[in-house]
């Protein structure tokens, strides 16, 4: 007693946060179970004013706006080519996929769909009106089959008879007659040179001429593919096998057979209509369309997709610029249906937990009340950051899910107080019970709730979008659903409590049942048993302890060789659902044309151009030479063939940068230039093929990665090219661009993210568990259990096939407050409880055990639905929360108490003279488990392990049982009725 009253600072400091946090849980208690409509009306007034935030209510779809640091080099360069290169091109790609797609049948129908497009339209375009166009610079220059009609040719040679020799000597070759006339006859004719939309596939050897193919035989077809070079509708060279998938050679080399052939439909934006606010966003691509050529590309998909005539030997696959918006906007909001299902499994698993299979007993519409705690909070995180103008990400779908296991562990840890009240406690007023029960529970689901609040407030300092934004709803949604929890569903229960005392039906309030008696079957209570008779008394063993330390360290060994291994990339096609036409496409191109490799650019901005052509070859040589890099496509270094030929070097010595622009104007209206002219400049005004062209305001120079798989080898690539192209020392703008750079991007942050996000969460989940529970040694060991659980997690996602990504990264941090919640609770109970180790490890696993694995497997049902989902969220989701709840449980349920009854600390201490008020220690929530055989025969029968033999054994010597509870004290005439029933958490036997 003495060393008890000589408590040390530490002690005091415990003393003092717990006793003061279960003052105010056990006054917010009363104060509830007094007023409860008061509070639930509050509740409800709380939800509907923040649910006004909803009006401003944003989804963001756009890729780069969720999975990209916004001060990342990829934003913004991607900023400075929106205003100063904007996108004018959009590329629709169809795959066919054919036993031999060089077979002419598969030939007629991709001439078929050809047909299709080019008679699409809607009520505002047409494809000629939306199509990008180039000069043909060469009409009709077919196969030998073909009559050759060289009209342009004899017209040029007519005029210039000098040119007319070389023309006959040369008859099958394509000219470029810009090197052979003079500026003003060349122009002329260009003038007069028709435009063709561009599309582009392996039907441009033959013209798209119906009649041609059709005339076809197999070997013409193999001839030509294999000699033909040059498109017979623009006249520029072609390598056409670059169209073809999975291709076949025979002994010589030649082309004999393909799996598959690319077609590929190019469409030009309408800059002008985008600048008079005409235009959309298509959030796949990050770019702005204006909405006639938006809405044709929706109509477009519809034609191509059509599969009503096309033959069942020859599939097609489809992407479209429009697609990736459209369908990574649907496939999040189907998935929702998930949700309902959940909500539904999970309430009857609520209900067959909190009620019991009788008319009085069973609790549906407080089941019903416990989720609509998540919904509330759900409606509440959503308005308060709508409210803030926090933007509603594709992961924020996974809230409800989240907030779901949240409410409903925090729901049966107050029913479980509620259950392992003492025999004394059971005797007071309802609002002093229902004070009780949560000053037990109030603790306990304050340090759960406080420390998943602080792992997502930490998580919101990311720079990654879409986490951040996660992060700050489930933050305050983890805030709404304690709050809910612990007022509207403690006020609901209440007074369910007092309907159940007067013996009302379960579900019809009003209909009072006369002299009603539970049935035998319905006072089992499986869970508490299991958990006080059985796995309480067995898991404390020696044998079992050894047992239980040597599969927790080989668990840990295994799972710390495959977290080593688990590999970290992202890739936004993984957002589609594997469904979709759009992520069917990208699987059969990664099939058919893997070392097509990544397409990049570099930009230049404003700048002496002429003044640096030295810097731009030597740029193009160290490009080349670049193991990464396997194709440059540059307008430089056809400028220089071009000139070269012709006997000039480049850069001339004494030109000019007048004679600089007025030669590109040149080349870029000759046949090798001209497809350069739109694409990759962006001149300050009209380009005219008779005279200079006008200032370059930025140009772009095409190049090709080889193909890289690991993200190591594409952060790399991306590192090297970027200080490749710095080290040139341009004096304007000049970096690289691609697509996929915003991915590269991500992974090269996303593991530092992973680590930093996780070490902090983890550090103040452990501050805050420190506070909370008021002891160093526990607390310890709770973030022990928590580190050991993110381990196997961890190797899990490797043999399940997930990667560090911007989701699983997501999920790892939520995975962090959920896997936290197992252990605290055990922690937490066993500093409440005295006695031996042993003794209060075992009466802290049949008190609070039910409760954690409820609340674990309630969560696991509310998610395992997602196991059916398309979307990559979601899955992901399934898998890390499969993990979190599996091994969670694991090192909470049955290695901490092991841990805790060989290491654990002393208990809470207890106020001088607490020990000495029989009374005072009963109501104490840290009221000693060991007491005497007389209170023994008082206390609740399913609460204690060590006391149901002795009860038992009462009940066989005096062969009489007396059965007490506060329902059946309002009804003393079921008291005989009850003697031979099974008891309950919720029946108190006193046995003479």
């Amino acid at each position: 007693m003495a060393t008890r009253n000589k408590r040390n600072i530490i002690s005091q400091i415990n003393y003092g946060i717990v006793n003061g946090l279960e003052k105010a849980f056990y006054n917010y208690g009363v104060l509830i179970a007094r007023h409860p409509a008061v509070f639930m009306s509050i509740c409800l007034i709380v939800t509907l004013g923040c649910s006004i935030g909803l009006m401003r209510f944003r989804v963001e779809e756009r890729p780069f706006k969720l999975w990209i640091p916004q001060d990342s080099d990829f934003i913004k360069v991607m900023e400075w080519q929106k205003d100063n290169f904007p996108t004018q091109f959009r590329i629709q790609t169809a795959i066919y996929e054919s036993e031999n797609v060089l077979d002419k049948d598969v030939l007629l129908e991709m001439l078929t769909l050809h047909e299709a497009v080019v008679n699409t339209s809607t009520s505002d375009a047409t494809w000629e009106s939306v199509c990008a166009k180039m000069p043909t610079i060469t009409e009709n220059w077919f196969g030998r089959r073909r009559r050759r009609r060289r009209s342009l040719g004899k017209d040029i040679a007519e005029a210039d008879p000098l040119v007319s020799s070389r023309v006959k000597r040369e008859d099958n070759d394509m000219f470029d007659w810009s090197t052979f006339l003079g500026r003003d006859t060349y122009c002329g004719f260009l003038d007069s040179i028709p435009l063709e939309c561009m599309e582009h596939s392996i039907l441009e050897v033959w013209g798209y001429d119906r009649e041609l193919i059709s005339d076809l035989t197999q070997e013409e077809i193999i001839h030509d593919v294999n000699t033909l070079d040059t498109s017979a509708v623009f006249g520029f060279p072609v390598n056409f096998s670059e169209y073809l998938g999975k291709v076949e050679f025979d002994a010589s080399g030649q082309i004999i057979k393909a799996g598959a052939s690319r077609q590929i439909w190019i469409t030009q934006v309408n800059i002008t209509a985008i600048q008079a606010g005409d235009f959309v966003d298509d959030t796949g691509t990050g770019t702005e369309v204006d909405t006639t050529s938006f809405e044709w590309e929706k109509e477009l998909i519809k034609v191509i997709l059509d599969e009503t005539e096309r033959p069942k030997n020859i599939s097609l696959y489809l992407m479209a610029s429009a697609s990736f918006g459209m369908i990574a906007g649907d496939t999040i909001i189907g998935d929702v249906q998930y949700l309902a299902v959940g909500f539904g499994i999970v309430f009857i698993y609520v209900q067959i937990m909190l009620g019991k299979f009788n008319l009085v007993e069973q609790r549906p519409l407080l089941s019903l009340m416990g989720l609509t705690c998540v919904g509330m909070s759900v409606f509440m995180s959503y308005g308060i950051c709508s409210a803030f103008n926090v933007p509603f990400g594709p992961v924020n779908n996974v809230l409800p899910f989240l907030l779901l296991g949240l409410g409903i562990d925090d729901m049966f840890v107050i029913m479980q107080a509620w259950n392992n009240l003492t025999p004394k406690e059971k005797k007071k007023k309802l609002e002093e019970r229902i004070g009780l029960a949560l000053k037990h529970a109030g603790v306990s689901i304050t340090v759960t709730s406080v420390t998943d609040f602080a792992a997502f407030a930490i998580g919101s300092g990311t720079v990654l979008p879409a986490l951040r934004s996660f992060c700050i709803f489930a933050a305050v949604g983890i805030a709404a659903v304690y709050f809910f929890q612990a007022t509207f569903f403690v006020a609901w229960f209440s007074l369910d409590q007092k309907r159940l005392e007067d013996n009302r039906h379960g579900l019809i309030w009003c209909w009072k049942l006369q002299n009603w008696t539970p049935n035998k079957c319905s006072q089992r209570d499986l869970c508490q048993t299991f958990f006080s008779d059985i796995y309480a008394k067995h898991l404390l063993k020696l044998p079992c302890k050894v047992l239980v330390l040597f599969i927790t360290l080989v668990l840990l060994a295994v799972s710390g060789w495959g977290l080593s291994n688990l590999r970290q990339e992202f890739n936004p096609i993984w957002f589609l659902p594997q469904n979709s036409y759009l992520f069917k496409y990208f699987m059969k191109q990664q099939y058919y044309y893997p070392t097509s490799g990544e397409l990049g650019t570099i930009y230049f901005g404003p700048m002496n151009y002429f003044e640096e052509l030295p810097k731009i070859d030597n740029l193009m040589v160290a490009m080349k030479e670049n193991e990464d890099i396997s194709e440059v496509d540059s307008w430089y270094l056809s400028y220089k063939n071009y000139w070269e030929k012709q006997g000039y070097e480049v850069p001339e010595p004494d030109e000019t940068q007048e004679n600089f622009l007025d030669q590109l104007s040149m080349f870029l209206h000759s046949p090798s230039g001209s497809k350069y002219r739109a694409k990759n400049f962006n001149f300050d005004g009209k380009v005219n093929c008779t005279g200079a062209a006008p200032s370059i305001l930025a140009s772009s120079i095409d190049f090709k990665h080889r193909p890289l798989s690991q993200s190591r080898e594409k952060i790399k690539a991306l590192d090297d090219l970027k200080a490749l192209v710095h080290s040139m020392n341009f004096s304007g703008f000049a970096e690289p661009y691609a697509r996929i750079y915003s991915g590269w991007e991500t992974d090269k942050i996303i593991e530092k993210e992973l680590y930093q996000n996780m070490g902090l969460a983890m550090t103040v989940v452990f501050l805050v568990t420190l506070f909370l529970i008021a002891n160093l040694v526990t607390s310890l060991m709770v973030l022990l259990c928590v580190v050991m659980t993110l381990i196997d997690v961890g190797a899990l996602m490797h043999w399940w096939g997930l990667t560090i990504d911007t989701v699983s990264c997501i999920d790892i941090v939520l995975a962090i407050g959920l896997c936290v919640d197992y252990a605290a609770h055990i922690g937490h109970t066993f500093m409440t409880q005295t006695g031996t180790r042993d003794e209060r490890a075992r009466n802290t696993v049949a008190k609070i055990g039910p409760a954690v694995l409820n609340g674990g497997f309630s969560t696991f049902l509310a998610f395992i639905f997602l196991a059916n989902s398309d979307s990559h969220v979601f899955i992901t989701f399934f898998k890390i929360f499969f993990a979190v709840v599996l091994y969670g449980l694991f090192h909470g349920l049955v290695f901490l108490p092991v841990l805790l009854s060989l290491l654990g600390p002393a208990p809470y201490p207890k106020e001088v003279g607490a020990e000495d008020s029989a009374d005072d220690e009963a109501s104490h929530p840290f009221t000693s488990q060991k007491k005497s055989e007389e209170q023994n025969e008082e206390q609740d029968h399913s609460s204690n392990l060590l006391n149901k033999d002795i009860a038992l054994e009462n009940n066989t010597k005096n062969g009489k049982c007396k059965e007490t509870s506060l329902r059946m004290s309002a009804n003393s005439n079921n008291e005989s009725s009850l003697c031979e029933g099974e008891p309950s958490t919720q029946v108190v036997n006193s046995c003479t």
